[in-house]
């Protein structure tokens, strides 16, 4: 039984939508199956009470709960989320309207009113939610204080209608103070989890992708290229001579060799190409639809660009090279086997003297 349930709640949810979606989808689902059954069951009720007309539009409010449900199962977008929970809303209002209008059973329809604030600011959310709530109680307000009841069936006193109106608004007002708070917590959470992801998937120094973060790229232009049936290119870079660098101005002019080198790749980039430190004084290149012969030429350009930008540390301006080592990937060759190549194509410029670019299929 239990499983049954849960089946049902998660209907319409996916690993694809974030956890706000997917809640208020299950919301929706619970809602919907709530006011299903308790309209069906009211609807029951006053055909045995012999008040046919409350019956209809129990039953009726009953089945459009239900279509509301399955309009959010079988259009699974935003569009049919929307018009679900619009329905769901228009429905439930509808349903107080009239029952503030009839009285319902015994003159205690009014009292279901209450449940419109929560739900109407959780579906709608705090700004349209509230102005949504606003509305209904005005118009709930000339059905109740029209002069000589010229909008109802039902006859309420005064203080009746009085504190029904204040109590309700009170709700609102809690209703709509929680759903503020309950956004901003979320927005809250959601931005912390958005820095602290991209601080795991940077380099504090470069504030460039690092490795944990190029993987993902990786990952993404690898399953690009299998579905499009197009190579891309890696090329890994190591600034030449760069222990020296350290010997001769420390651990800080080192860094500050990593952080210039990095803006120059930076800069030189084409707009859809990735570069990332990958590790020490080596940098990842990603370029995707490009062949080997398109990634060596925008290599050298960005090797050369490098070479003719001297770094100036404490005063002394020195010249800055790196050694890139350039590999394409296709169906017959993936992308670790591209990465190793690659490398060895690397240490191959640095064998050959330095500050070039050298292709794995030099190799």
């Amino acid at each position: 039984m239990f499983s049954l349930v849960k089946k049902y709640m998660s209907q319409g949810t996916s690993s694809q939508y974030d956890e706000e979606v997917n809640r208020r989808i299950i919301v929706v689902n619970l809602f919907s199956a709530v006011g299903m059954w308790v309209t069906f069951f009211l609807g029951l009720s006053a055909i045995h009470s012999s008040d046919y007309p409350l019956a209809t539009i129990l039953l009726v409010s009953s089945v459009i709960f239900a279509i509301s449900q399955q309009i959010q199962v079988r259009n699974r977008t935003a569009k049919g989320r929307v018009i679900a929970m619009s329905l769901l809303l228009g429905c439930l209002m509808m349903l107080m309207a009239i029952l503030t209008i009839t009285g319902g059973s015994e003159n205690t329809g009014p009292l279901w009113i209450y449940t419109v604030p929560p739900v109407t600011m959780f579906f709608a959310g705090f700004q349209r939610g509230l102005l949504a709530t606003v509305l209904f109680t005005l118009l709930i307000c000339i059905l109740l204080f029209m002069p000589n009841d010229a909008l109802l069936l039902a006859s309420y006193t005064t203080a009746f209608k009085s504190r029904l109106i204040l109590s309700f608004m009170t709700v609102t007002f809690l209703s709509a103070f929680y759903e503020y708070s309950r956004q901003k917590s979320y927005d809250t959470a959601m931005y912390l989890s958005e820095q602290f992801e991209r601080q795991a998937q940077h380099d504090p120094l470069t504030h460039l992708l690092n490795r944990r973060g190029v993987q993902q790229r990786l990952d993404q232009e690898e399953a690009r290229s299998k579905r499009n049936e197009q190579a891309y290119c890696v090329a890994i870079a190591d600034i030449d001579r760069f222990k020296s660098v350290n010997d001769k101005f420390g651990h800080k002019g080192g860094d500050e060799v990593l952080k210039r080198v990095s803006q120059v790749f930076s800069n030189r980039i084409r707009k859809h190409d990735i570069v990332a430190r990958w590790g020490g004084e080596e940098f990842l290149f990603i370029f995707p639809e490009t062949s080997e012969e398109q990634a060596m030429l925008v290599a050298e350009e960005i090797r050369a660009i490098l070479s003719d930008s001297p770094i100036v540390i404490d005063g002394k301006s020195f010249k800055v090279t790196s050694s890139f080592g350039v590999c394409e990937v296709s169906k017959d060759l993936d992308v670790d086997k591209a990465l190793n190549l690659a490398d060895q194509a690397m240490y191959r410029a640095k064998s050959d003297g330095r500050n070039r670019v050298t292709p794995a299929s030099a190799l």
